[in-house]
């Protein structure tokens, strides 16, 4: 079904049923939670929508809303539950009783997770692809400014400034240590400044993206 299901039907609608389905049968001791991510992504390339070598990074956006996974997860979890009777007997022995029709089983209603879907591919597209492209665009200005004043080592200047952009502006002292012998100071100052300088441009309002208050 994963190999094909999503050139029948919405992609996002493929996806979804093939990442919580796989969740559900819990084939698996560990790795279900990301092989069901995996296979989200899978469903996206596998439709044909997205050029060969691009992703949509929608699992960060899963990770990010846990509880609003859970509870799409219990959509179909917590009403099948309720139809099994479960009896301990001894160490890992167990008596199963069920007590349901297999048709919640064979036409599982994944409206709730297909939702999820979908919420979690748009928030991907809007906020994470939009951010991965703003570090990427402004990652690259900051590192043609430092090439233009000095000759770091190639590695060391990606290092401080992905540092510099995830610490808001700063570069921490363990970093300094660490790269003191092979970074001129100055060098150190420049990436700051020119990484806080670049922060405060994308936190300045523009036509296109007020910043929001009253009236707006």
């Amino acid at each position: 079904m994963a190999n094909g299901l999503s050139k029948q039907v919405n992609p996002i609608v493929a996806a979804s049923v093939e990442s919580f389905g796989f969740v559900f049968l819990h084939p698996y001791m560990d790795g279900n939670g990301r092989l069901s991510r995996f296979l989200f992504h899978h469903a996206l390339c596998q439709s044909g929508q997205l050029e060969r070598g691009l992703l949509l990074p929608v699992s960060i956006a899963m990770k990010r809303h846990e509880e609003q996974y859970l509870l799409a997860l219990q959509s179909f979890s917590k009403p099948a539950r309720k139809l099994w009777d479960v009896t301990w007997i001894d160490e890992d022995q167990f008596a199963f009783d069920f007590k349901g029709q297999s048709s919640i089983y064979r036409y599982w209603d994944a409206t709730p997770c297909v939702e999820f879907g979908f919420r979690m591919a748009e928030e991907a597209l809007n906020v994470d692809l939009r951010q991965e492209t703003e570090f990427l665009a402004s990652f690259d200005r900051i590192s043609r400014a430092v090439n233009e004043e000095f000759d770091l080592r190639s590695n060391d200047q990606h290092l401080l400034i992905a540092s510099a952009l995830h610490n808001g502006g700063a570069i921490s002292k363990k970093r300094r240590k660490q790269l003191i012998e092979r970074v001129p100071a100055e060098a150190f100052e420049l990436i700051e400044a020119l990484v806080k300088a670049e922060l405060a441009q994308q936190e300045a309002p523009s036509p296109s993206r007020p910043r929001s208050g009253p009236g707006l």
